[in-house]
């Protein structure tokens, strides 16, 4: 659901991204001294990329922001998106809170570990109605335009409707 650049996890989209976002790149590389001879250097391949970060939730949706990203670490894996990034699976192994600065305002930190298991990207391009919202709820929630959600779900016959539950909802 990074169709407009807005980081996300499983169902939640982050609505503000996160301030700070790392992503380490690694590679298991050992140098052994062999006595009398030249070193030998052994590359045991790429590790799992680890992506954390830190953000902020605000406003009046702060606390159920936050209980609802708690609530995808409790699930513990499924697709990441970051911006700039290919979508990939991935455990999210660490949720912090950090406090708060000012009423409303609650800062955060996360940690997810890439799984180097091959994952259908499927579940990528899209989302399970809840059964409690419409196309224009799904547009506002994502990111993406209303003309692209009715194009993108042509058996939806009228955007205003509420989308069954379980039904997967085509964003991008």
């Amino acid at each position: 659901m990074n169709c407009k650049g807005r980081m996300s996890f499983r169902d939640f989209i982050f609505p503000v991204n996160p301030y700070i976002i790392r992503i380490s790149h690694k590679r298991s590389v050992s140098d052994r001294k062999i006595p009398f001879s030249d070193d030998v250097v052994s590359d045991m391949g790429l590790n799992s990329r680890i992506i954390k970060g830190e953000g902020e939730f605000f406003g009046s949706s702060a606390e159920n922001d936050f209980r609802r990203l708690r609530e995808m670490h409790e699930k513990g894996e499924g697709m990441l998106y970051v911006p700039s990034q290919k979508p990939v699976y991935a455990y999210f192994s660490e949720l912090e809170l950090i406090g708060r600065d000012i009423e409303g305002v609650i800062k955060y930190s996360f940690t997810f570990i890439e799984s180097r298991e091959k994952k259908s990207i499927k579940e990528a391009s899209g989302m399970i109605s809840d059964g409690r919202h419409s196309l224009w709820n799904y547009s506002y929630i994502s990111g993406t335009d209303i003309e692209t959600l009715i194009e993108l779900n042509p058996d939806v016959k009228r955007p205003d409707d509420m989308i069954p539950a379980g039904r997967r909802i085509i964003l991008c």
